[in-house]
């Protein structure tokens, strides 16, 4: 490895570590309460070499946001590529989609809360939507696997689609993860500290599969 290649993998692993360090402290207190002089201290770089990484903190929030969920989406597509969608009946797809979102609540509560976090950040500051694109970019597998799942149900009919794409995704799968997300919050009604709310998770997943099935 030579001088240049040292430097740029140095650089990476700087990246890495003020991404990871970013992300437990926006979670622990929340975005709109963390100074980019708070997250330089802790990764123990200077506040300059911060802002010459990321000019703003809205740039470091989305940048977490997106590293984060590639990091997720990633884990998943090494589990089940997205050339096996094609694969199985749509409900399969639908189901295992379903229980992703449970699968987060169980395991990976800080990316749930953070992004809850994230969405009321970047509505409140007003962020310019060219921002975004690097973000739908890093989702693309998820997009893409939902939308092939909705084609395949016009081929095997297992899930309806009497309804257009995008009701039909928001009525079914936003609905499992806003649910996953309060609940792994704790921003329900009688919540209770590591109170195990599984049943009622599951007890969703199954009225969800009833309404997606309804008319097949």
């Amino acid at each position: 490895m030579n001088k240049s290649e040292k430097q740029k993998a140095k650089e990476n692993e700087r990246r890495q570590r003020i991404l990871d360090t970013a992300f437990r402290i926006f979670v622990e207190k929340k975005i709109e309460a963390v100074s980019m002089g708070e997250i330089a201290e802790a990764v123990g770089i200077g506040r300059a070499t911060l802002f010459r990484c990321y000019s703003n903190k809205t740039e470091l929030v989305i940048a977490v946001c997106m590293a984060q969920w590639k990091s997720y989406l990633d884990e998943l597509d090494r589990n089940r590529p997205i050339s096996s969608v094609q694969d199985i009946p749509a409900i399969d797809r639908f189901i295992f989609t379903l229980d992703s979102y449970i699968e987060m609540y169980l395991n990976h509560k800080e990316l749930l809360q953070y992004n809850d976090n994230f969405n009321h950040y970047v509505t409140h500051e007003g962020v310019d939507p060219e921002q975004f694109e690097n973000i739908h970019t890093s989702v693309y597998s998820a997009d893409t696997r939902l939308h092939m799942m909705y084609e395949k149900a016009k081929e095997d009919h297992t899930l309806r689609t009497d309804i257009p794409e995008d009701e039909f995704i928001r009525v079914t799968i936003h609905t499992m993860m806003a649910a996953c997300t309060y609940y792994a919050g704790g921003f329900i009604w009688g919540a209770e500290d590591n109170r195990d709310y599984m049943p009622e998770l599951i007890r969703l997943k199954e009225m969800i599969i009833n309404y997606a099935t309804a008319s097949v």
